[in-house]
């Protein structure tokens, strides 16, 4: 299917053939991470924008199109660590899609464009806010929502991707996790065969603590032989047999995955997971074998592979059963969690590390079965707990209660508790919980 929509592209130079090929261009770079396919793929992008360019006079289409193709390789220039060429692409994007909304204000494809856009520049934390305020673009998450749902409502062709990214922001950055995935599971209804629908869906199902949903979604999507091989699901599948405690499983999945991924990101973190499942098995020979293997394999990129590298600089996972709890809690195996907490003495955890992890795992087992007095209590002394320390427990705590406190109609508190997680410095996942926290804030804007 991809190879019959590149050939779009020699049969046509309109701009509806150039967006056809370059979105099957992205996507098999971004699924596939093969760094052999990118120098061509970069090549034929150049030539695509040219064509774009010399179309004269310029139309609506020209300009979403062009504008499109360079938002989409902003995306593949950080994937693959230019991230100068994407902060440019970016930059550039941004440019075409308001002079397009500005020369066609009833364009509606452009919509998709820019609400993109909007999102991802209203949710860059404060502290870079300075660099766009330069460059001269500023972003509203509320507006790019409204953007893609005029998309959704109003341009049929286009309805399939808003539908797809507007869902997929409301769960990854948004955290509203439950509406995201119900909405994903109606698109699998009404399109059952899809892989990137069963993949992403799957994702989000591991997101929300849903991996019995996620395995069997990758399962199904292993079935599918035809079209684009997506390794990066055997990744997923490792993670949710972690979750489950099936250690050998989980240990097959990931080592497929660092067999046949072509990609770098994620490498180092399938080791350490190997690792830790080796480790969780009482195998402790087998798993210092795939700690060094993650010291020395993979980039430290995504932010799964930062904590791999900080993890095991740090020997952060010595407690073998608040481990366990970790993995279950995330797969949504609560009975198992309880049961493991109920077996675990506090004289056993031997540093102020593990106590405070220790109140976490609580916060997070009462948050997710919704017992949400009990998660505001430990959330609360998590936060104590953690002090100035660069744990990731206290940041977290406060993001978990900003939404806590946002549902309860608590507006106020929200905003003290996304406000405080910003305020950490240097934890490891610093990244997505400053993003998450933004992209909050911006949105309690509706609230008032």
């Amino acid at each position: 299917m991809l190879d019959e929509s590149r050939e779009q592209i020699q049969l046509s130079e309109q701009p509806k053939a150039i967006y056809i090929s370059a979105m099957a261009d992205m996507l098999e770079l971004l699924i596939t991470e093969d760094a052999s396919l990118f120098p061509a793929a970069e090549k034929r992008y150049e030539k695509r924008v040219e064509i774009l360019k010399q179309i004269s006079p310029v139309t609506d289409e020209s300009l979403f199109v062009l504008a499109e193709l360079r938002l989409q390789w902003a995306f593949i220039y950080l994937k693959f660590g230019h991230d100068f060429s994407s902060a440019w692409n970016i930059r550039q994007a941004h440019l075409v899609a308001q002079e397009c909304l500005r020369k066609y204000p009833n364009f509606i494809p452009i919509n998709k464009t820019s609400g993109i856009l909007e999102i991802m520049i209203g949710s860059v934390p404060e502290k870079y806010q300075w660099i766009l305020n330069l460059l001269g673009m500023k972003g509203s998450v509320e507006t790019g929502f409204v953007q893609l749902a005029i998309v959704q409502d109003k341009e049929e062709s286009l309805r399939f991707e808003a539908d797809l990214l507007y869902h997929l922001i409301e769960g990854f950055v948004l955290q509203q996790t439950d509406s995201a995935l119900t909405a994903l599971e109606n698109m699998h209804r009404l399109n059952p065969d899809n892989k990137l629908i069963l993949f992403l869906g799957a994702s989000l199902a591991i997101k929300n603590s849903f991996s019995e949903m996620a395995m069997i979604l990758l399962e199904k999507l292993k079935t599918h032989k035809d079209g684009l091989a997506i390794y990066y699901a055997d990744y997923l599948l490792g993670e949710v047999y972690l979750h489950q405690g099936n250690y050998s499983k989980s240990i097959q999945a990931y080592k497929s995955f660092i067999k046949y991924y072509k990609g770098s990101n994620y490498i180092k973190d399938a080791y350490y997971k190997t690792g830790l499942a080796y480790w969780l098995n009482i195998m402790p020979d087998q798993a210092q074998v795939h700690f060094e293997l993650a010291e020395k394999n993979g980039k430290e990129v995504t932010e799964a592979d930062k904590y791999a590298s900080r993890s095991l600089a740090e020997r952060d996972f010595t407690n073998i059963k608040l481990t366990k709890v970790r993995y279950s809690i995330d797969g949504g195996y609560y009975d198992e969690a309880v049961r493991i907490l109920k077996t675990l003495k506090k004289e056993e955890l031997v540093s102020r590390r593990e106590l405070t992890e220790y109140n976490y795992r609580f916060a997070r087992l009462y948050h997710k079965t919704t017992h949400l007095s009990d998660a505001k209590k430990f959330y609360s002394s998590t936060i104590e707990l953690n002090g100035t320390e660069s744990w990731y427990f206290a940041p977290n705590a406060c993001l978990q209660l900003g939404y806590i406190f946002r549902d309860e109609g608590n507006i106020e508190e929200a905003k003290i508790y996304f406000t405080k997680a910003l305020s950490y410095k240097k934890h490891a996942y610093k990244n997505s919980i400053d993003s998450k926290a933004k992209s909050a804030l911006a949105q309690l804007k509706k609230y008032k």
